[in-house]
């Protein structure tokens, strides 16, 4: 079948701007919906670009301010003066359906993007040279990207970024609270240092084996949010999803999560497990448990799970270390780790969610008199700590002076925040309630909200 050229409706286009220079609020319903590069009329693009230039600066828009805005600009003849000007006026009826008409153009641009990227999608599938996950990967973000309404290419004027940024931090101000504009990490101690961990960003949770990383991160997943039951992705590479379940039972329920594995639980206990069952059952939170996971795998299932849920509030990976760069990685592990730190963080801000990532520290820490970790300790690597808006080490000193015939149930934690790019450092304290895997404020049972 052979088209005569790109999906378009002229007359969709000629009735949003129509609308946009005669209605304020249809302007800036518009400017909700569509970008200049939606229009396929090349005059449209022009006239819609600076009509939003006019809006956000906060100029009054009419047609005399705008016929006069684009003699100043020069493209008033160009666009065919004061007959275009007509056009765009006189076949307007009424400025009510600016949505459903701004919807038309989206769409419309929306399939000439699909378009393009077909035609690229043909391109890559010819590469014999290119890896067939790599190929599967590119074509994945060029649909998503063609259906998000994105463009790569764009630059953005500070002028169109201002607005939100102002208005954001005036509601801060206004707040009587303090104001997480992150996914709340479900300890009130750190959200001062955090304010939530921030949408695209990277945080690290680094420790040695037997710390309670993994143990903090479901934590997070499982107490934080803010009540807001945002969708929770995690990957385990490690553990089980059974396990991880069974220990979020056991932090849920307050029983012990050996009696949990063992079954020697009485009935009260096991009244216990049942409520924190039903109110995990409740929560949005999503396992993938295999064991091998490559970074363009990875990639590619936060995509898909991103279509289903558009709000997805955490990603929480367990561990970095176990994730492999992908296929023709020959430059050594540590250029790989590397990679995957970059990976994670460019994830981030694709998806528009913050990433928490697991880390491993290497054994130096061992070898001095005082063990607490130290930046420098993070293993492999040390694009990882370049990588990161936030890094947290976590420490626990009765872990190297334990008495083995008479264990600690309750264990003194340290969690430093030894990086925070937007925000300061410090050491916060948390008890390790290591029978059921909860870490709770120091001196306190539970510190949850």
């Amino acid at each position: 079948m052979r088209y005569s050229q790109p999906p378009n409706s002229p007359e969709a286009e000629r009735a949003v701007l129509g609308a946009c220079i005669l209605s304020k609020e249809a302007l800036g319903s518009t400017i909700e919906i569509l970008k200049p590069d939606d229009f396929f009329n090349t005059n449209n693009k022009l006239v819609f670009e600076i009509l939003m230039s006019m809006y956000l600066s906060d100029t009054l828009v009419d047609i005399v301010t705008v016929v006069s805005e684009f003699k100043a600009k020069g493209i008033f003849d160009k666009i065919g003066g004061q007959p275009y000007i007509a056009e765009l006026i006189n076949d307007l009826t009424t400025t009510a359906n600016v949505k459903y008409h701004a919807e038309i153009v989206r769409e419309n641009s929306v399939r000439r993007r699909l378009i393009e990227a077909g035609n690229k999608i043909i391109d890559l599938a010819y590469q014999n040279d290119k890896d067939v996950k790599e190929i599967i990967e590119t074509i994945e973000k060029l649909i998503l990207d063609a259906s998000q309404n994105k463009d790569s290419s764009d630059f953005l004027h500070i002028r169109d970024i201002i607005a939100p940024v102002v208005i954001d931090v005036e509601e801060k101000v206004n707040s009587k609270t303090l104001k997480n504009v992150g996914f709340n990490s479900g300890f009130r101690d750190l959200e001062q240092y955090t304010g939530g961990f921030q949408p695209g960003s990277l945080n690290i949770i680094a420790a040695r084996p037997s710390m309670g990383k993994t143990a903090f991160a479901l934590n997070i997943a499982q107490f934080g949010g803010d009540k807001k039951n945002l969708p929770v992705l995690i990957f385990s590479l490690e553990m089980s999803a059974e396990q991880l379940v069974m220990r979020m039972l056991a932090a849920e329920s307050e029983v012990s999560l050996t009696q949990l594995i063992k079954g020697t639980f009485d009935v009260k206990d096991f009244e216990k497990v049942q409520r924190a069952a039903e109110i995990l059952s409740r929560r949005n939170i999503f396992i993938s448990d295999e064991s091998v996971l490559s970074a363009i795998d990875f990639r590619t299932r936060c995509r898909r799970f991103k279509t289903r849920h558009p709000d997805l509030g955490l990603v929480i990976v367990d561990y970095l270390q176990l994730m492999t760069g992908g296929a023709g990685r020959l430059e050594g592990r540590q250029q790989e780790v590397s990679d995957i730190s970059r990976m994670l963080k460019v994830a981030a801000r694709e998806l528009n969610c913050p990433i928490i990532a697991l880390s491993q520290l290497s054994r130096a820490v061992e070898g001095r008199p005082e063990k607490k970790p130290q930046l420098s300790d993070l293993r492999d690597s040390g694009a990882i700590e370049q990588d990161a808006d936030i890094v947290m080490l976590l420490y626990r000193g009765d872990y190297y002076t334990e008495d083995e015939n008479n264990p600690n149930l309750n264990s003194e934690a340290d969690i430093r925040v030894a990086k925070n790019r937007n925000g300061s450092t410090g050491i916060l304290k948390l008890t390790f309630q290591r029978e059921i895997t909860r870490f709770v404020a120091h001196g306190s049972e539970r510190d949850f909200r």
